[in-house]
């Protein structure tokens, strides 16, 4: 599956279709998460759980797009079942490097990308699979990328992912090095707990708010989560303090509404240019009514 996203960069992408044990089985060129292509500055993006693996070392690579092919034919023959995208973005790409060379570049992560859990996170407090970063930053980012939603929750992954890649800079800072030895167990788990305390304000961020998103979209990004994940303490405390910002929010939109004509929008209301601010105040009830039920399940 792809994700169509508003564009971030000038580009095209070329989807590979990459069969277990073998190069690349079919290339087809198509429009993906970048629009047209007006450069030649090239990144290897995994779209699925078993290439996110295979293709880890690649991903973390800025090529030229030549290069990034062959890398993405070689992710095939490293055992990549599912589909890979060759992202092209608009500026020269002068010479073939790491995305991330150093801890200085991990504190501006790139748009829409998720090795820098893999090339910033992990190597500089390493946790293994079990850890945040590759056990659950790097999995849900690059399971969200491939997730089926509107423009507006498309835009809400994009500034979501950069968001709690930004929260999580102070430690790759902290540490100092991009070559650090493996973290202690404590350690890990004040990374997880420090990576996870970021996770609802960045859900819930003015600028783009799950709380606002179509229901559609809302039962995607659950369905992307999994209900085994949801279950889980840590991930189900996340979805009860979350549903709870929501309903706040709602509520505080309605309100804002005041006395206004059925029909109306928070716009009409207020000063306001957030997504949101186009919604009537009988779909903010609807969305209201849809959280509580949630609200009432997360409990």
């Amino acid at each position: 599956m792809r994700v169509v996203s508003p564009a971030v960069f000038a580009t095209t992408s070329l989807v590979l279709a990459l069969a277990v044990g073998g190069c690349a089985s079919e290339v087809e060129e198509t429009t993906s998460i970048e629009s047209p292509l007006t450069g030649t500055r090239a990144r290897v993006v995994p779209l699925d759980d078993t290439s996110r693996a295979a293709c880890r070392a690649e991903a973390e690579r800025i090529c030229t797009e030549g290069e990034a092919r062959a890398a993405a034919a070689k992710c095939g023959r490293q055992g990549a079942s599912g589909k890979v995208v060759v992202s092209a973005s608009s500026g020269p790409c002068k010479e073939t490097g790491p995305a991330y060379p150093s801890v200085e570049a991990c504190a501006s992560p790139h748009t829409l990308d998720c090795s820098f859990y893999s090339a910033c996170l992990e190597r500089s407090t390493p946790c293994g699979d079990a850890g945040y970063a590759l056990g659950f930053g790097e999995k849900y980012c690059t399971a969200f990328r491939s997730a089926k939603l509107s423009p507006t929750g498309q835009k809400w992954v994009e500034r979501t992912m950069h968001c709690l890649q930004e929260a999580l800079v102070p430690e790759v800072l902290a540490a100092g090095s991009l070559s650090s030895p493996r973290a202690s167990a404590a350690r890990c788990e004040e990374v997880f707990d420090k990576a996870f305390a970021s996770h609802p304000a960045c859900y819930t961020a003015k600028e783009s708010s799950v709380c606002f998103l179509p229901p559609s979209d809302v039962v995607t990004v659950l369905d992307t989560i999994g209900i085994r994940e949801l279950l889980t303490r840590r991930t189900g405390a996340q979805m009860t303090h979350t549903v709870g910002l929501c309903v706040a929010q709602i509520t505080r939109r309605i309100l804002g509404l005041g006395t206004k004509a059925k029909g109306s929008t928070a716009r009409d209301a207020m000063e306001d240019d957030a997504p949101e601010a186009a919604l009537t105040r009988e779909e903010l009830e609807a969305m209201l009514a849809e959280w509580k039920k949630l609200d009432t399940t997360a409990r």
